[in-house]
């Protein structure tokens, strides 16, 4: 229990050192150009007339006037209790706006998730099993297809056929229910499922090669009781890792997606932030998609150390 709580606050310090990193190089970034920035908090994407009585109280309020490495500091502080600021373009604090639209983020990511693994699973297996036979050709081409396929083209595509020919499911809608969110989903997970596919048939292909496959043969074990008890649990070790980026990119929202099926989650909600020249409610969401990434990485490490102990052992030691 000590060596797991040791490697636990590595993980954390690391994951805290990174994500101030991020936040510096981000805040860098969004804050460039402050001369014209408070002139565009307040008129949006509009061009309207704005007075220098506005431009002046919005500097004043945000903090623009002070020297760069004062504004990260105040920011910093102010994100570590919680505070990201104030969004313009919603008209409600950033930690609010970004909460809202978190449960459709997380909707949206499980339910990509669940088919991409239906999928990728059985077809990783089945494609190992049947190497370099019609069937593993076939699987081998799918996947090719639809990682080559641009994701906007194919929603838009889905959404044509099965909302628009076939109707049977809305073109657009504001809920959250199975009949909106299965196309988005169905669009990730088709990229997702066709890399994921290939990764997994590597793996089982690499364990079914292993001496322990040739003793189970030599006992008698039936085909299916190898592949599922002996060889796929070894073999998802090495794609904990794929799976867990997959989470963090999910979590910090699918923009193109999300834009192309009017899906109102963060992927989208940052699409309007850089449109709408937000930059506090941008810097919101980078520091989000930027945390989800650290804790999916800490998780996924920690995983590794206790599926497997001697990785545990060997990074204590490191």
């Amino acid at each position: 229990m000590h060596l797991y709580v040791k490697i636990l606050g590595r993980y954390l310090l690391q994951a805290l050192v990174t994500l101030v990193g991020i936040s510096f190089i981000m805040f860098s970034i969004t804050m460039l150009g402050t001369e014209d920035l408070a002139r565009q908090l307040i008129s949006g994407a509009e061009d309207v007339v704005v007075s220098q009585a506005e431009i002046d109280a919005v500097t004043k309020e945000l903090g623009l006037d002070q020297p760069f490495f004062v504004q990260f500091g105040n920011w910093l502080a102010s994100a570590a209790q919680g505070d990201l600021g104030f969004s313009y373009m919603a008209r409600k604090p950033v930690i609010d706006k970004i909460l809202e639209c978190l449960p459709a983020t997380i909707t949206l990511a499980a339910a990509s998730l669940v088919l991409m693994t239906c999928v990728s699973l059985p077809l990783g297996v089945a494609a190992a099993y049947h190497r370099n036979r019609w069937m593993d050709f076939l699987i081998r081409g799918c996947t090719f297809f639809g990682i080559s396929i641009p994701g906007f083209w194919m929603g838009l595509m889905l959404l044509w056929f099965f909302g628009l020919k076939l109707g049977l499911f809305p073109i657009v809608s504001s809920t959250i229910g199975w009949d909106t969110i299965f196309l988005p989903a169905l669009t990730l997970a088709i990229s997702m499922s066709s890399k994921y596919t290939r990764q997994v048939r590597s793996a089982v292909l690499e364990e079914l090669g292993q001496d322990y496959v040739l003793g189970a043969r030599a006992r008698g074990m039936s085909e299916l009781h190898i592949l599922t008890k002996e060889v796929l649990p070894n073999a998802v070790l090495p794609l904990i890792t794929l799976y867990g980026l997959s989470i963090g990119s999910l979590l910090g929202g699918a923009a193109v997606v999300e834009i192309v099926f009017g899906w109102q989650g963060l992927g989208n909600l940052a699409v309007k932030a850089i449109e709408y020249r937000d930059i506090r409610l941008l810097q919101g969401i980078v520091v989000w998609i930027a945390g989800m990434y650290m804790i999916v990485n800490i998780i996924v490490d920690f995983l590794y150390g206790v599926l497997d102990p001697r990785l545990a052992k060997k990074g204590a030691r490191s």
